[in-house]
């Protein structure tokens, strides 16, 4: 299987007949399917996704055809996976005739069962293991793989049997058994009433019917052949109706597949543009997600908390009511978040609390050390953050140390006690003309001074802190206690803007707005010579930046007193992220030297036509490099993303 363009195609090759010596054409095998299984996973993938939807009117017509005799006949194998596939493969066959290709068919079925892409029917009838995708409401946004099938399955097999039912029955003067065809055309077919053409009470009753008609009285050839098909589509579509029945547990798997996968890409985008913890409930995440069986909640909550240990650091805080908040973070950027939340805590003890999780989450990656720990950072910059770190500490250090003597002391009233003392027995001094009032006023004014410090000291702020940190102390459970309430800190899955209100800050996204337009007239040029002007990534997009900063400061109102060269490139970069989609491709998939994600426009990937051509771009890439497996799995996920799956990158899916 190769692509040729936007179509996968089969490329089929023959080996001649050997006379006089064989030729073992297993490793043959084995090497074609392994070349082809990016494209038949990719076949497979996409399939999931896009249903193929039977005629409302007539779904079962395209598995009636006229045999060889020229009678009208069911073929129920022409809606099997099997059959879909064979399809693809006799194109690689034209101009020449199709000749069966079993071994590949049925290594196909073997691999696309091994990944979990199928559903087995019969031994020779599969279907897809379609994505159940949901509307906000609960319904279906396309119809199950499973329910289309039956659905055409039924209808072709009522169309097929009534007829010939009919005729062998009259041919055997079956007189009870054709008023029984007669009652079932009654009241399922003339009676049905709309959206009821295949339900269940009358596919059943049709099943009856065939079951018990008695076609081992049957001698001739016809009536065998009609025994042989209804029997054949009967097994089909029982097993179909036993699936049908297991559609709500799918439901729900699907559901709960959805929302791990969601917060599993919302902990790497929010470590990557917020560079804080991402917290959330994971209670309330499955009960807004519409799963309500509560009892099956703790199994669910343990694998979701298993899936992201396994990708994320992650720390879990239990709650008096039962419940919990996990904070997770993407260990690559383990260092550029507790730079930022060491800042953030320094200007809002509201953070400290985050800060302390963060650290800990920091010690559990750094022992035994996580492969990936700041890995995401170069070794430059880690070494910067470590150091303003250690200098924020210090400072916090030294703030807790002044708080602690003002809590003891009140070092001004002291010294004014002490100058205000001094004075009144310097004028003594001069007043009797003796120096030794003012030998006796030192110790004197020391100790007085030392009594008002001590009597004057800042009660009200010691309060304040000893309750504060009495509040900090006992806000987490194990080294930190228990958390007292879920409103005590932000759950993840607030607005930028409610969070930055609950913190008292005023959030800025106006202005980070106006320098990302006026920045990307420059980094991702309306006007280009070629598409690779609209792709980015982490150090392309700094260089392109530094390449126009003159430019781009001239062109925004923000930028034009500020002269410091870095900081100004430093805040065109974080408006640009804020307005661009990052896809990050998975790390096992990065071949060396290869950028680990790619920057494109919001705009950018609105348009179709700028999407088209960048996928293009990296699908004649990926030609250059197809003996290049890695390159080959790098490019294939990069254009499946932005031809796909790019509306999860946009900002109104990020608001959700």
């Amino acid at each position: 299987m190769v692509r040729n363009g936007a179509k996968i195609q089969a490329r089929i090759a023959i080996a001649s007949p050997q006379k006089e010596a064989k030729t073992d054409v297993s490793p043959y095998r084995a090497a074609c399917f392994e070349f082809s299984e990016e494209m038949i996973d990719l076949i497979l993938q996409n399939r999931a996704k896009k249903p193929k939807l039977p005629d409302e009117d007539n779904p079962g017509a395209f598995l009636l055809h006229k045999n060889k005799a020229g009678k009208n006949w069911l073929f129920p194998k022409l809606a099997s996976l099997e059959a879909e596939f064979s399809t693809l493969l006799k194109r690689g066959f034209q101009p020449y005739s199709y000749i069966p290709m079993t071994d590949f068919l049925r290594d196909f079925l073997t691999y696309a069962t091994k990944k979990n892409y199928v559903m087995k029917i019969l031994p020779d009838y599969h279907i897809i293991l379609d994505d159940l995708q949901l509307n906000p409401d609960g319904s279906y946004v396309n119809q199950p793989e499973v329910i289309a099938h039956y659905r055409c399955q039924a209808d072709a097999l009522e169309k097929f049997a009534i007829p010939y039912l009919k005729e062998l029955s009259e041919r055997a003067g079956y007189g009870l058994f054709g008023t029984r065809i007669a009652e079932f055309e009654q009241t399922h077919i003339q009676m049905a009433e709309p959206g009821k053409k295949q339900s269940s009470e009358k596919v059943k009753a049709l099943i009856s019917l065939i079951n018990d008609y008695p076609f081992e009285r049957e001698t001739d050839e016809l009536g065998k052949r009609i025994s042989e098909t209804c029997r054949f589509s009967v097994q089909i579509i029982s097993k179909l109706m036993e699936e049908k029945e297991k559609l709500v547990q799918r439901k729900e798997e699907s559901v709960f597949k959805s929302l791990k996968s969601k917060i599993l890409h919302k902990i790497g985008e929010h470590t990557l543009q917020e560079q804080t913890l991402y917290s959330f409930s994971p209670e309330q995440k499955l009960k807004s997600s519409g799963l309500s069986d509560v009892i099956r909640y703790p199994a669910l909550i343990d694998e979701l908390k298993k899936e992201i240990s396994e990708q994320y650091g992650m720390k879990v805080v239990e709650k008096p009511d039962q419940t919990s908040e996990i904070y997770a973070v993407d260990p690559g950027y383990m260092a550029a978040v507790l730079h930022k939340l060491s800042g953030m805590a320094t200007k809002n003890a509201a953070y400290q609390k985050e800060l302390e999780i963060a650290k800990e989450i920091n010690a559990s990656l750094s022992n035994p050390k996580h492969p990936g720990l700041n890995a995401k950072l170069k070794a430059e910059s880690i070494v910067k953050l470590q150091q303003g770190i250690q200098a924020m500490e210090q400072l916090e250090v030294e703030k807790q140390r002044s708080q602690e003597f003002a809590k003891k002391f009140n070092l001004p009233m002291g010294m004014l006690g002490f100058v205000a003392s001094m004075i009144l027995f310097l004028i003594a001094s001069v007043h009797f003309r003796t120096t030794g009032i003012l030998f006796v006023g030192i110790p004197v004014s020391l100790f007085l001074g030392l009594m008002l410090a001590f009597h004057f000291r800042n009660k009200e702020k010691s309060d304040i802190l000893s309750n504060g940190n009495a509040s900090l102390g006992s806000g987490f459970k194990g080294e930190y206690g228990i958390m007292s309430s879920s409103d005590d800190y932000p759950s993840g899955d607030d607005s930028e803007d409610e969070r930055f209100q609950s913190k008292g800050e005023t959030p800025k996204e106006k202005k980070v707005s106006l320098i990302a337009k006026g920045a990307e007239r420059f980094v991702f040029p309306n006007r280009f010579t070629k598409i690779t002007d609209k792709i980015h990534d982490s150090r392309s997009l700094r260089k392109k930046i530094f390449e126009n900063l003159d430019n781009i400061r001239n062109n925004v109102a923000h930028l034009k007193g500020e002269k410091d060269d870095d900081k100004v490139a430093s805040t065109i970069e974080y408006a640009l992220l804020q307005n661009s989609a990052t896809i990050l491709v998975p790390d096992d998939i990065v071949p060396q030297g290869m950028p680990g994600s790619i920057i494109l426009s919001h705009n950018d990937l609105k348009a179709p036509l700028i999407r088209d051509q960048i996928a293009e771009f990296l699908r004649n890439e990926a030609q250059k490099k197809q003996y290049d497996k890695k390159l080959l799995k790098y490019y294939t996920f990069l254009i499946n993303t932005i031809e796909v799956e790019y509306y999860k990158y946009l900002p109104n899916r990020k608001k959700k």
